[in-house]
C-alpha cells in the first residue's frame, strides 16, 4: 500500500537536496511532485519504505509535514 506524504521547506535550496535525494535513493520521478511556489513537495511511498523517506524529507529541515 501506498501512502502520500507533504513536507513544506522555506526555500528552494532545500526542496533542491531533497529531489537528489530522492533520485539518488532510486524514487521513481512519477512518484514525487515540487512546487517551488509554495516551497512543497509530495511523495508516494510504499509503506516499507515510509521510514527511510520520512527521514530525507526531515534531513532538510521542513517547516512542516503532513
Amino acid at each position: 500500500m501506498y501512502k502520500t506524504t507533504t513536507a513544506t521547506y522555506t526555500d528552494k535550496i532545500a526542496l533542491k537536496n531533497v529531489d537528489d535525494e530522492l533520485v539518488n535513493k532510486g524514487v521513481p520521478r512519477e512518484n514525487f511532485f515540487i512546487d517551488e511556489k509554495i516551497l512543497q513537495i509530495k511523495v508516494m511511498m510504499p509503506e516499507s519504505e515510509e521510514q527511510e523517506i520520512m527521514d530525507i524529507l526531515n534531513r532538510h529541515g521542513p517547516t512542516k509535514v503532513h
